[in-house]
């Protein structure tokens, strides 16, 4: 199945995932407000924070009273006309950093951004290079050479199992 009909088919898929990568960046991109002081952008700063209160909960989705603080505090300083780093950097001096769910990405914190993307970029040629491989011995076990002596090995076994041997 090497013909025209495998090619199209790679095509397809291919041509599949292209598709599927492009509506998925395209919902991944939606933005949030920046400014103002709509709910959105309450939810979606609270959204960046984690309730000290709570485990493993954003300060958008709980209920406890140190949450529902914090998003006032937010609103409070959108009313200020203070940005959404500003917002974040405040919070993180008022708590820590512990309170932001997405790390900065200055120093040894980078290596929390970083360190994802190598592993699967390494994963990635990692597996090129295993199927290419895997490729390559399909396509040499179909090219191995036929002696004469394998040919006599051949015809000695079959005139054996004529002769009921």
């Amino acid at each position: 199945m090497n013909g025209p009909a495998s090619r199209r088919t790679r095509l397809l898929g291919w041509a599949g995932a292209l598709v599927a990568v492009v509506v998925l960046v395209g919902l991944g991109a939606r933005t949030t407000p920046t400014s103002g002081t709509s709910e959105d952008r309450v939810y979606a700063l609270a959204g960046q924070m984690k309730c000290l209160q709570c485990l493993g909960e954003s300060v958008a989705g709980s209920q406890a009273d140190i949450a529902v603080k914090m998003r006032t505090e937010i609103r409070a300083q959108m009313r200020k006309g203070r940005t959404d780093d500003e917002i974040l950097s405040s919070f993180a001096d008022t708590y820590g950093q512990r309170v932001l769910l997405n790390p900065s990405g200055d120093g040894v914190a980078s290596l929390v951004w970083v360190i994802p993307v190598v592993i699967a970029g390494l994963g990635t040629v990692g597996l090129a290079l295993a199927f290419a491989r895997w490729r390559r011995q399909r396509n040499d076990a179909g090219t191995t050479e036929v002696t004469d002596e394998d040919r006599a090995l051949v015809d000695a076994a079959l005139a054996d199992g004529a002769n009921g041997g």
